[in-house]
């Protein structure tokens, strides 16, 4: 091989190199600087995914719904309302409305000036009765905390949980689970 031959192509090889170190230390930079995003989400994740499941697990009794009091709900549903609505330009706009839809499905808001937003769901329930089984003493004051009427079905609540929840996932970074 000629020599300017040998000379020609080790400086393309150490430019494509070079380029390659160069996209290399970018890529690394740019993940270091997202690193700090990325742990801020999964903090938010861990402070709203567990009122949401406290949400879901009172609203269809299922899991610790005992242990949650019909006033526990609504502290829930203000401090889940005040972190999602905190953090919502760090969150999707997806998972911001699939949240939106969920509330909408377990609380009546709305319901008058000063009024707090009443809990879509019934105090009896082939599942269980609020009154008996709970792991409280039941209050007959909080039954006008329930907004009985026009009940989303099961499937409803389900189906809006699961949605808000990957929503939530994938607003954080987290890739879909096969």
């Amino acid at each position: 091989m000629a020599p300017w031959l040998q000379v020609l192509f080790t400086l393309v090889f150490a430019g494509l190199a070079g380029a390659l170190i160069w996209r290399l230390a970018s890529i690394d930079k740019a993940l270091w600087q997202n690193r700090p995003i990325l742990a801020k989400r999964l903090e938010i994740y861990d402070r709203i995914a567990p009122d949401m499941n406290r949400i879901y697990c009172f609203r269809r009794l299922v899991g610790y719904w005992k242990e949650i009091s019909p006033p526990d709900m609504i502290a829930t549903k203000r401090r889940l309302d005040r972190e999602v609505n905190i953090y919502r330009h760090l969150l999707s706009e997806d998972f911001y409305q699939r949240h939106f839809e969920f509330m909408q499905l377990c609380f009546h808001t709305f319901t008058g000036q000063g009024e707090d937003a009443k809990i879509r769901a019934v105090v009896t329930h082939d599942l269980g009765d609020r009154r008996v089984h709970a792991g409280y003493d039941w209050d007959e004051g909080w039954e006008p905390m329930f907004a009985p009427d026009e009940l989303p079905t099961d499937y409803q609540i389900d189906e809006a949980y699961m949605q808000a929840m990957n929503a939530l996932r994938r607003s954080i970074g987290l890739r879909d689970v096969d």
